[in-house]
């Protein structure tokens, strides 16, 4: 199936500079990669680092471009799990240097040029990069356009003004259900669903990050995901987490760590700025893949949080502005699951319920301390969209499916 995020990639991104394209295992990477390649106008090349013939190739410095050069057409290479080359950044910045002027650079990968990313400044300059997440309402529901970039000003006035977007109900089940990948989504067997999370959770625990970290626990490794599981929508506890585990306390945070840049969970801070008595270290955690979760309310939550992250990566890698993903909490208990901020400064507060249509009034106080007028509360049920007004406040209460359809 088609992504948006191809065509959105196709009107912002410079041929000039490489694209590090990455995202978690099996979400669609390579996949994406491929459309690209078959779109390409001129010659393209496909090379995977974990294929001999094509390794071999890499490491004899071998004229890649060879067979698809055409003169005065630029020409597109991609390549795939680069990453578990020894020195992949320095090759990859000499192969930039050597041939950006005739070609379109796709790197591919997940946790590991995540980290990449994180850690080296040899590229500085030499690329962009994208994050590919699971499919979402909007995708799927084919609100998200893809003859336009998306726009986050212009996404809240249609939600809010009550554009019409029709979405049915089978797609936000099936979201629920089976979760955002493509492969058990599009599937949708149950019996599928159960092995599919089995093998993709071995792979990320028993090789991903066996081969990115020194952990060799991988017994108590795979237990802390399934601590993590009923804790989701909750403040984290590490050292509930060690005592449970009884690993010593940076054990923990680096096994956390770890799973988080193999796009396993996503973690997300408190808020603090302008908020009195807020808590400020405690972050929450959720699954890139919410199937995992246990059944709503908290599956509901990881699903709303997924597609907020998901805005917030997409709507900053294009170039909309600096958008991050936080919640609020202060000392007194009061809080809001989640705050979208850009640049900094408050741009949405979303509290998300099963079935309570009443405003939450952590909404509506926190709202007025950060000076946030974006003020929205989601519910499961299809068919809710109601405006509760509270002074200068106004509280849009909405069915999840038809809020996050006017996302991307």
């Amino acid at each position: 199936m088609e992504r948006s995020l191809l065509h959105w990639i196709s009107m912002v991104h410079p041929p000039d500079k490489m694209l590090f394209l990455s995202g978690p295992r099996q979400v669609g990477k390579t996949t994406l990669a491929g459309m690209a390649i078959s779109a390409w106008p001129a010659g393209s090349r496909y090379m995977n680092w974990d294929i001999a013939e094509d390794r071999l190739k890499i490491l004899r410095n071998e004229d890649l471009l060879a067979p698809v050069r055409r003169v005065g057409e630029r020409v597109m290479i991609v390549f795939d799990e680069l990453h578990k080359m020894n020195r992949f950044k320095q090759w990859l910045k000499g192969w930039h240097d050597s041939h950006s002027h005739e070609c379109l650079t796709w790197v591919t990968g997940s946790g590991r040029l995540d980290l990449y990313q994180r850690g080296g400044d040899s590229l500085l300059g030499r690329y962009f990069p994208y994050r590919l997440h699971p499919l979402s309402v909007a995708e799927l529901g084919g609100a998200s356009s893809r003859t336009s970039l998306p726009d986050p000003d212009t996404s809240w006035k249609s939600f809010s003004e009550g554009e019409s977007r029709k979405v049915r109900d089978d797609v936000l089940h099936g979201l629920m259900r089976f979760g955002g990948f493509p492969e058990p989504y599009l599937k949708q067997s149950a019996s599928f669903h159960v092995r599919w999370l089995g093998t993709r959770r071995g792979r990320v625990t028993q090789e991903d990050i066996r081969d990115l970290t020194r952990i060799s626990d991988i017994a108590r490794l795979e237990l802390l995901v399934a601590l993590l599981a009923p804790r989701v929508g909750s403040p984290l506890s590490l050292n509930s987490l060690r005592e449970d585990l009884n690993v010593a306390f940076e054990t923990v945070r680096t096994w956390l760590a770890a799973l988080e840049r193999t796009y396993y969970v996503f973690t997300v801070p408190p808020f603090s700025r302008r908020v009195s008595r807020a808590l400020s270290k405690s972050r929450k955690a959720y699954f890139w893949d919410w199937s995992e979760v246990p059944e709503s309310p908290s599956r509901l939550e990881n699903l709303v949080a997924s597609h907020l992250l998901k805005a917030c990566h997409v709507w900053s890698d294009l170039g909309c502005g600096r958008f991050e993903l936080w919640y609020v909490r202060d000392k007194q208990k009061r809080e809001v699951d989640f705050l979208i901020s850009e640049s900094g400064r408050p741009w949405l507060l979303c509290e998300c319920k099963l079935t309570d249509k009443r405003p939450a009034p952590s909404l509506i106080s926190f709202g007025k301390m950060l000076d946030c007028s974006r003020l929205v509360q989601l519910v499961e049920p299809q068919g809710v969209r109601e405006i509760h007004r509270f002074g200068d406040s106004f509280v849009h209460v909405s069915s999840a499916g038809y809020f996050l359809a006017h996302l991307v």
